[in-house]
């Protein structure tokens, strides 16, 4: 009986070890990354070990206290400029994070607080990172920048992260690391580019109008529109219902996204024959609605990366004008890849998912509440063509798009 009683204690003590540390929340027991995604369980305590306590508020290079810890172990997968982004599951977390470089006797270095961090960011914030776009290494409490500077790493160097919940116990995150591939093709800025009028001799223009209506009642609509693909970049159009211009006599393939109060985003392609004298293009919109989808034909990215294209610029501008002119709407945007042939790799699938991120991004950054954009990565799984022809067909499978979730935000709930 006294034998049963302790194989039943030890079974308990096992079983609540496992369940209590089992996040890897001790330096001695590190979670060694083997993908550049991860998706935590819920993140409670900080283990057996509370190696970090007592240190200053203002000390923006570690965390004041360990309260709810996770570690992980990172060997570079390649020579890059590494950024990463914790993305939570609750707006309620605050995610703070510590970069080490790892050394001998890294663990017993933590406890004596004898190591000095590359990289932090302890500010009140849901999701954090490091990013280009970061402007300092370290980033103190507080309410303040959410991503810090990224960092060039060698291919097989040994890092820590160690990523902090101060707020609550239970919160659940995703981290993805980045490892950019080299490529000589600069990186795409999203720029704004008002076209100049050109008047050109009247045997050498088509007559191009562009009529915008309600597709029910055919009635014209005044909105907002970008039109790309002509010679000197991105045409805007400030609340119309018909535009008017003069084009040189040559084939033209442009495209033209419109945003007005009430009704879907749309995104619509035309091809204007060098044979043409002139030119209607005629684009119908229909009434916000749940679940309805918008492909935004501009937003794509270079090939295997999450950086837009210089096309990128009009549709963004569009969908940032929808999002503003439409305050209720709730979207999620959605990322995808292109992968014909090929399995729906992890890789993929975060590849999708930092491009769905990239626009959410380039939202808020812009003025909208992140709570009215959710995001998802679907990989190569939903190609709009799985066994693409062209190049052109290739670009278009590396796209997002956008899906209504719902017309009835709240920013009271």
């Amino acid at each position: 009986m006294f034998q049963k009683s302790i194989i039943l204690l030890l079974t308990f003590f096992s079983l609540f070890l496992t369940e209590g540390f089992g996040q890897n929340a001790d330096c001695d027991n590190m979670l060694i990354l083997k993908d550049t995604i991860y998706h935590t369980k819920a993140i409670s305590g900080y283990g057996t070990k509370k190696e970090f306590s007592d240190n200053a508020l203002e000390d923006a290079k570690t965390f004041e206290k360990e309260a709810n810890s996770i570690w992980y172990f990172i060997v570079a997968k390649e020579d890059a400029v590494l950024t990463f982004d914790i993305i939570t599951e609750s707006a309620t977390d605050d995610w703070d994070f510590v970069f080490y470089e790892y050394s001998k006797g890294f663990c017993k270095n933590i406890v004596n607080n004898k190591l000095v961090a590359l990289r932090s960011n302890l500010s009140r914030s849901a999701i954090t990172g490091l990013s280009r776009r970061g402007k300092t290494s370290f980033v103190g409490a507080g309410v303040n920048a959410n991503y810090s500077k990224p960092i060039r790493v060698k291919k097989g160097a040994r890092y820590v992260l160690v990523v902090n919940n101060p707020k609550r116990s239970g919160g659940k995150h995703t981290l993805i690391l980045h490892y950019p591939k080299k490529n000589n093709t600069k990186k795409a800025v999203v720029k704004t580019k008002v076209e100049k009028e050109v008047v050109a001799p009247v045997s050498l223009v088509t007559n191009f109008k562009m009529k915008i209506k309600d597709a029910s009642t055919n009635e014209p609509v005044l909105a907002y529109a970008t039109i790309s693909g002509l010679k000197d970049g991105v045409v805007e159009v400030l609340e119309e219902s018909m535009f008017k211009k003069e084009l040189s006599k040559k084939n033209h393939k442009i495209i033209i996204d419109v945003s007005a109060k009430g009704y879907m985003l749309t995104s619509k392609g035309f091809k204007i024959s060098k044979n043409r004298t002139s030119f209607l293009a005629e684009v119908a919109l229909e009434k916000i609605e749940a679940g309805k989808r918008v492909n935004l034909k501009n937003i794509q990215f270079h090939g295997n990366r999450y950086d837009f294209l210089p096309k990128a610029t009009s549709s963004l501008m569009a969908l940032l004008s929808f999002m503003k002119e439409n305050p209720n709407v709730v979207i999620e945007i959605e990322g995808h890849v292109n992968g014909p042939g090929k399995k729906n790799t992890k890789d993929y699938q975060e590849l999708s998912y930092s491009r769905a991120f990239a626009v959410k991004e380039y939202l808020t950054k812009n003025g909208i509440v992140k709570d009215r954009i959710g995001f998802k990565g679907y990989g190569n799984s939903e190609m709009l063509y799985p066994n693409p022809k062209s190049p052109h067909q290739e670009s278009a499978n590396r796209r997002v798009e956008i899906k209504i979730l719902s017309n009835e935000y709240n920013s009271g709930n």
